[in-house]
């Protein structure tokens, strides 16, 4: 079942038991990177892209990216066959057994954050590491709604108390994505969650995207 999803950051220091992890990388692009064979016909770019990569612990061997807040995707080298022998939800997200058998797939013991730095390090220079630890998952409400916290560190230095609340479809109105702050406020105010920097944009009221638009508000919040 899809959910939406908003992402909160409250200052403060306080630190919690290890178990809710996720890794947030920021790299721009090389505008010094020429296509081999076009160093004659292509000149550099001076435009600036940025890529954010997004792993959370609750996606496992799953990468969310998202490239100048427009185009999203999702990278996974889970295989769909050994998702379920280690017992895993069956909405991960998965390789399809055939493209395995077809041999359309390789490099599965290694997730798209080490891809990008080693195979594409010359198109991407990485600008930020930000890392969640120390965090917990809450269910509530016959599991409507599910709040997850985690302490944020830049480079190593605690920078935040990062909260996201996903909300159950049901519970928001999915025709109009503006009105998403009021229903998370009003969810912040009966839990008693200190105000900080709020954020439920989406990359596009008309085409809600589940894991782009949570990769989006995290390239909001986590914007040090």
């Amino acid at each position: 079942m899809s959910r939406k999803y908003l992402v909160l950051r409250v200052n403060n220091n306080r630190e919690g038991e290890v178990n809710n992890r996720q890794v947030t990388m920021v790299t721009a692009n090389n505008p010094y990177s020429i296509a081999p064979g076009s160093t004659e016909s292509t000149t550099t770019d001076d435009s600036q892209q940025f890529l954010f990569t997004l792993t959370p612990s609750y996606l496992p061997d799953s990468t969310i990216t998202l490239i100048n807040n427009k185009s999203s995707g999702v990278f996974t080298n889970l295989i769909e066959e050994e998702a379920s022998e280690l017992g895993h939800p069956p909405e991960l997200l998965t390789i399809p057994d055939p493209h395995l058998h077809r041999g359309a797939t390789t490099g599965l013991n290694d997730n798209f954050d080490l891809f990008i730095g080693q195979k594409l390090q010359s198109l991407w220079l990485q600008r930020q590491l930000i890392k969640g630890d120390g965090g917990q998952i809450y269910e509530l409400e016959n599991g409507n709604l599910c709040i997850k916290t985690s302490n944020v560190f830049l480079h190593g230095n605690f920078r935040g108390f990062l909260i996201q609340i996903d909300l159950n479809d049901h519970l928001c109105d999915l025709e109009n994505p503006k009105s998403f702050r009021k229903v998370f406020e009003g969810v912040c105010e009966k839990y008693g969650i200190p105000a900080g920097n709020l954020c439920c944009d989406v990359l596009d009221v008309n085409w809600l995207d589940k894991y782009g638009d949570l990769c989006f508000q995290y390239s909001k919040i986590l914007n040090f």
